[in-house]
């Protein structure tokens, strides 16, 4: 009789044993699955906040080009000398900062005709995210319809 009682022990701590394993594996899955969710939420806030530095950087780009077509409007007879002289680099602006260059693709030369068209490029830096806008102006500092583009490098 000794031996039956002995034997229904035994058995109990047996399984004792096997229940604390699963309990074990089952926490052990809940864990992976929780670490990794927390994983995927970080790379998704990652991604949007890219995502947003990439939205600032083209709006500052953006605010570029209207700072140059906004000098046209205020100085429409000597804004070729003025922007060849003096054109807005590393402007700080809305936590970021622009840059506009002008390019008269024709002869490379800004002030020797006005009727030559011009090309305005707009850098916008935000972050660690940069974009670059592009768009063709007539002689008379009008936008050429179509030629808003975005550069990419």
């Amino acid at each position: 009789m000794k031996t039956d009682r002995h034997l229904i022990i035994g058995s109990g701590a047996r399984q004792r044993g096997s229940v604390y394993i699963l309990v074990l594996g089952a926490s052990l899955i809940v864990a992976v699955i929780g670490i990794s969710s927390l994983m995927a939420a970080r790379v998704q806030r990652r991604a949007v906040a890219a995502s947003a530095e990439m939205i600032q950087a083209r709006e500052l780009a953006r605010s570029a080009i209207e700072r140059g077509l906004r000098d046209i409007k205020v100085n429409s007879t000597f804004w070729r000398m003025q922007m060849a002289m003096m054109p807005p680099t590393n402007v700080p602006f809305a936590d970021g900062t622009f840059t506009l260059t002008i390019v008269d693709p024709i002869d490379g030369n800004l002030t020797n005709n006005t009727s030559d068209p011009v090309v305005f490029t707009g850098i916008g830096k935000y972050g660690d995210s940069q974009y670059i806008l592009e768009v063709s102006l007539n002689g008379d500092g009008s936008i050429q319809p179509g030629t808003w583009k975005r550069v990419v490098n």
